[in-house]
């Protein structure tokens, strides 16, 4: 006898029961809907663990260059790897062409020189803001830490001077808002970064000549294959460290201690072995990561002989990175957050899936090409910015006559007030 198929309304994408929990469908879509044609949205949507991965992988069917349904991979999965032509409009706001240079090659010398100064600078102000968290015996962890700390540490990694703060505070939102709006706020979106960039050239002009400890000094004077970065690579990367890293780092920051404090067994193992942390963040990378997928188009019709359809050539495609990260057919128990899964591999980031000792990866920095090269730097600033908060505490829970909740697909504004005995 053959099982009726649950139906499924595509209103249920837009409504405010997906956005504030889309689990229940994409379990329905991973079961029965593997390859789901959505005939309002007119697009496409990947939802098994497998599949994602290997369209991830799949430049000869999948371009990643629409962009069109929705900002996750704006924010460091595709922009850092474009060159050339690739860039289309995108560049305009935050990466002004990479002058005929893959960043590949860039990369190593950018990883090098960013990651101790971001240690150094996660470490200051994420004290400063514990300490003064201490005082009160309560923080809310959007608006007093994750939102705060990612753009200090970026601003100090950059050490500009303290009277451009204000200015920052006001080109970030600008370039955040400019990224898939409509052309108007686009075009405010072009103008802040314009004005961003502007601010740098004398900067970069003086310290060439006289290199500091910053990594603008640094990428001044780093060399590439016997040349030194130009003034526009390093203007590039600049925008995509202000967009890419804080946007990405506070949404994680805020996601990890959400997942920490709904799951008591899981805070005490972490909390009696900080070293955890780290598993802690890969962890909550896979069960609800700051970007919910990201958007392809279909270069061929793409066959799926297997569930009987084939996404034709032109069409819209959402890999579902929320999907694949709780598919049961890869991860046990895929709801619950679980810090010691022994079926997560929680090494070096992985660009292809699975590792060869048969262990999956999460999905929430892209696969392949698309990678998204700004994970070292969410995951030391959430890890390290954790760790010194913690310090301060005892008992943390969350603030009675509060709601707590995760990052949602919605934009409504979030906060995740946090009380706690000071330590």
């Amino acid at each position: 006898m053959t099982m009726t198929k649950p139906e499924i309304d595509p209103e249920i994408f837009f409504s405010r029961e997906y956005q504030d929990d889309p689990y229940p469908t994409l379990k329905l879509l991973r079961d029965h809907y593997p390859v789901y044609y959505n005939p309002i949205g007119d697009n496409w949507m990947i939802s098994r663990y497998d599949d994602v991965c290997a369209a991830f992988r799949d430049l000869e069917n999948y371009s990643a260059q629409p962009n069109a349904l929705g900002i996750g991979a704006v924010f460091g999965p595709t922009l850092m790897e474009y060159d050339g032509e690739q860039h289309n409009k995108l560049r305009n706001i935050v990466a002004p062409e990479f002058v005929g240079r893959k960043l590949d090659a860039l990369l190593p010398i950018i990883e090098r020189n960013s990651i101790a100064l971001i240690e150094k600078y996660t470490k200051k102000h994420a004290r400063r803001i514990a300490e003064e968290a201490a005082k009160t015996g309560e923080i809310d962890i959007v608006d007093d830490f994750a939102t705060r700390l990612p753009l200090n540490v970026i601003l100090d990694v950059l050490d500009l001077p303290q009277d451009a703060h204000d200015m920052f505070h006001e080109w970030y939102p600008a370039m955040m808002n400019g990224i898939g709006g409509p052309p108007d706020i686009r075009a405010a979106g072009i103008k802040a970064n314009q004005e961003y960039h502007d601010y740098l050239e004398p900067l970069l002009q003086e310290r060439s000549k006289n290199p500091a400890d910053d990594l603008i000094s640094r990428l001044c004077v780093a060399e590439v294959d016997g040349h030194r970065m130009t003034f526009q690579e390093i203007k590039s990367f600049a925008s995509l460290l202000l967009v890419a890293g804080a946007e990405t780092t506070d949404k994680a920051i805020a996601n990890l201690w959400y997942q920490m404090l709904a799951n008591p067994e899981q805070w005490e193992l972490v909390r009696n072995d900080p070293s955890l942390l780290d598993r802690a963040f890969t962890e909550m990378m896979r069960v609800h990561p700051p970007s919910g997928g990201q958007a392809r188009r279909a270069i061929h019709d793409i066959p799926f002989p297997e569930y009987g359809v084939t996404i034709p050539e032109g069409a819209y495609v959402n890999l579902s990175i929320y999907g694949g990260n709780r598919d049961e057919r890869v991860f046990a128990n895929p709801d619950k957050f679980d810090v010691m899964r022994p079926d997560l591999y929680v090494g070096r980031a992985l660009r292809a899936g699975y590792h060869e000792n048969g262990q999956a990866s999460h999905l929430g920095f892209g696969l392949g090409k698309h990678f998204c090269v700004g994970y070292q730097l969410a995951q030391t600033e959430t890890v390290i910015g954790s760790r010194m908060l913690m310090d301060v505490m005892r008992n943390p829970r969350f603030k009675p006559g509060t709601t707590p909740k995760p990052i949602a697909i919605s934009l409504d504004p979030w906060e995740l007030w946090i009380e706690f005995d000071p330590a």
